[in-house]
Parts: C-alpha cells; structure tokens; sequence
C-alpha cells in the first residue's frame, strides 16, 4: 500500500505540474467543468453561482457526488451561471455535451436551461436547450444534451429552476457539467502537431479517473482550460519550444503514467 500511495502521489504531483502546459482531450474553446458537484461555496452560496429567490446551496446527504447540492422550493427560485467561453474569434460553430442531475420531488419539473450568448447579459445567440424531469422517486436523474455553439458566441448561461409550481414541491441538482465534444486540444496541439496523438490518451485517462473525480483536481482542470490558449499559442509559433515541451516534459509524463497506469486505473 505504501508503495501504490508514493506512486500515485509522485504521478499526481508531476501530471498536475505539466497540465499547465498540456491539456487532455476535452480542452478546447471554453472547455471546462461547470461545477463537478456542489461541494464548494460558502454558507448557502455554490461556488460561481448567483442566487434568485429561495434558491440555495444546502446540505442534503449523499447525492450524486458528496452532500451538497443546490435546492429550489419556488416559482421564482433560481441559480445562475455566466460560463466564459473566450471571444468571438475562436473558430465556431463548436459542438458540446451538457448534462446535470436533477432530483424532483412534488409536482413540478426540474429545468437546467441553456443557451449560448455574445456577452454576459448582452445577445442571446441561440435557442435555449432544456434537459428537465418529473418526479424522480427519490433518485437523481441525469440529463443530457448536445448544443453547438453559434458564430461569435463568448458565454454560456446556464439557469436552474422549475416549471409548474405546487406547494411542498421541491427540486435539487448537482453535477452540472459543460465540454467540447470535439475541440482544439491548444497546448498539446502545439507541442505534438496534432489533436490525436496517442500519447494524449493516457493524460487524458489520469485526468478522468483521478482528477475529475475530486473537487481540488476539477477546480485545476477549470483554471487551466481558461489559461491554456495563449500560451499554446506562443509555443505553436517557435518549433525548438514545442520540441522542448514534447519531449521535456509531455513524454516523461505520459512514461510514468503508462508504467503505473495498472494502479491508479484500479
């Protein structure tokens, strides 16, 4: 066990280093986890949300992921996210899977709207997307959806409520997430030429299966899908530096990994 713990530490530590430099597959224009569950905020307050009505970040007990989760118990309630996609010079249209969980309680239907935007509160470029349920007998439900982003689209606004008000109804959700389904990997595009190299796939593993599954690694992947861009472009431009990054610090990596891939894949 000692063993496993100092090889998963040292692949985490240096993965994480040199993801400021690289990114996994789903980098691309605004790719990011929108929140990977509720578990951040202070008091009633989710991280990066903005709180109409009664909305509220409350603690539930276990839900999809960890206790938390946001909860509306009103015609009026809701939660807003304005997610930043970049300017209107990146290369659209671009096509992205959303999904969230919702739980619903009473009768009403839980919605997470979406809709594609130039400017926070400024154009709405495109028609709002709804992935919504009904009563969900106690469980989380996942919906899913896929949305293709407009020309000169820079925002995503994302809003979570409920249609059809009854008294003591009420709706909860968590792990709301938005990503490029095909995107321009920045960094790692500069430093290998190319979007499908095999040696992407096992950073793009480690950060499925360990990063994404925490809400400190979650929380870097954001940071870093929102900091990537210029310095992938500065490294595409000058082909000693992306040789440097490639072979300096990409392919150590990716041998660590795969040399130790049969124990954080466990």
């Amino acid at each position: 066990m000692g063993r496993y713990m100092r090889v998963m530490l040292s692949a985490l530590l240096i993965v994480t280093g040199v993801l400021v430099f690289l990114p996994s597959g789903y980098v691309g224009a605004g790719g990011m986890v929108v929140n990977q569950s509720f578990e951040l905020g202070e008091g009633e307050v989710p991280y990066g949300w903005n709180l109409t009505g009664n909305a509220a970040r409350v603690d539930t007990g276990p839900s999809s992921a960890g206790n938390w989760t946001a909860r509306i118990t009103g015609d009026g309630d809701m939660l807003t996210q304005w997610v930043l996609l970049g300017n209107s010079t990146l290369p659209l249209p671009l096509t992205y899977d959303a999904w969230g969980w919702i739980y619903v309680s009473g009768n009403v239907t839980g919605v997470i709207a979406l809709d594609f935007w130039m400017g926070v509160n400024g154009t709405q470029l495109s028609s709002t997307t709804m992935l919504s349920a009904n009563v969900t007998n106690g469980a989380y439900v996942q919906g899913t959806s896929t949305m293709m982003a407009p020309t000169g689209t820079t925002c995503l606004r994302i809003r979570l409520l409920g249609t059809g008000w009854n008294e003591g109804a009420e709706v909860r959700f968590d792990e709301i997430g938005f990503y490029p389904v095909t995107g321009y990997c920045f960094i790692a595009t500069a430093a290998y030429g190319t979007e499908t190299a095999s040696q992407l796939n096992i950073l793009r593993d480690f950060r499925d299966q360990i990063l994404l599954k925490n809400a400190l690694g979650s929380r870097f992947v954001e940071a870093y899908y929102k900091l990537s861009p210029p310095v992938a472009a500065f490294i595409a431009k000058n082909d000693f530096l992306r040789a440097v990054v490639r072979e300096v610090l990409v392919d150590p990596v990716v041998n660590i990994l795969q040399w130790s891939q049969d124990l954080w894949r466990a």
